[in-house]
């Protein structure tokens, strides 16, 4: 809850006594503990969390998945941001944020093939939502992507011409 109420540090420090009380590990305190350590700019703390979290639910893909993947990607754990954002596509593949996801990684590890099939990735987002990847505001409080994440969408929005 105090995570959706902006009240990150408090949510942090809930969910770190949640984990250390419950005494085992438990994915449901452990992806929501890896979301406020990201929240809160603790990125490796929220990686570790996440893979615990991810190797417990394995299985089956997440959607939170998607927010350890772009953790991978701001730790530049490039692999591993693909490898996990991959599963995620092959899960949700109309999902507007994967997709934008997916555009942003490949987006940034640059050259000339990459940058194309990033451009084409993101313009498969219909419109309206794929210029919001374009909206400071938007990638800060309603999706709150971590900052590498931001920085690489801002420039994929404005090659694609949805930003001047």
């Amino acid at each position: 809850v105090r995570l959706n109420n902006q009240m990150q540090r408090e949510a942090l420090e809930d969910l770190s006594l949640a984990d250390s009380l419950r005494g085992r590990p438990d994915a449901v305190v452990l992806q929501n503990l890896a979301r406020a350590q990201e929240i809160n700019g603790y990125y490796s703390s929220s990686d570790r969390s996440y893979n615990t979290a991810i190797s417990m639910t394995a299985n089956e893909v997440n959607p939170f998945w998607l927010r350890a993947s772009m953790v991978k990607y701001q730790l530049k754990d490039e692999g591993g941001a693909m490898d996990l954002l991959r599963r995620v596509e092959n899960r949700f593949p109309e999902a507007p944020e994967v997709r934008a996801a997916y555009a942003t990684i490949l987006w940034g590890k640059g050259g000339e093939d990459n940058e194309e099939s990033a451009r084409k990735k993101f313009l498969q987002i219909p419109d309206r939502q794929r210029k919001k990847y374009g909206d400071g505001e938007f990638l800060e409080g309603v999706v709150a992507w971590p900052p590498r994440m931001k920085e690489g969408v801002l420039s994929l929005a404005k090659a694609v011409g949805d930003v001047q």
